[in-house]
């Protein structure tokens, strides 16, 4: 049986922000969040994004191909992490979604994750899509 309230205080003490449990069924289940960045991870996105930035291509540029993919990054190791750990302590499988940034929204990071039982197969892009997510 998942854990759900164990996984839910797991993710709260993470740091992570604006947790959604969404029930799919009793073998897998959902949830939605925000990873939001302290000022360290902003400062690091700021500065690579200002040593590969050329003038010559505009804000969008610094934006596009430097910032915001160096966020992700942040975001995406991270809680590639956070659900590793969640998947060794309660012998677990889970996958992650991150949706995409923009630069109105760069201070956080909107994540999906699907957790189920050891042998459990799914497809995580069927349950989004099942879920209207």
């Amino acid at each position: 049986m998942i854990k759900h309230k164990e996984i839910l205080n797991f993710l709260e003490n993470e740091g992570l922000e604006e947790i959604d449990e969404i029930e799919y069924n009793k073998d897998i289940f959902v949830y939605n969040f925000f990873y939001t960045f302290d000022e360290a991870e902003i400062d690091a996105a700021k500065e690579y994004a200002n040593e590969n930035y050329n003038d010559e291509n505009g804000e969008d540029e610094w934006n596009e191909e430097y910032y915001l993919p160096y966020l992700m990054d942040i975001a995406t190791d991270n809680i590639r992490d956070i659900v590793d750990e969640i998947c060794e302590e309660f012998g677990l499988i889970g996958e992650f979604v991150a949706y995409e940034m923009d630069k109105n929204s760069s201070s956080r990071c909107e994540f999906v994750v699907v957790f189920a039982k050891e042998g459990i197969e799914f497809d995580i892009d069927d349950i989004m899509e099942e879920l209207d997510l």
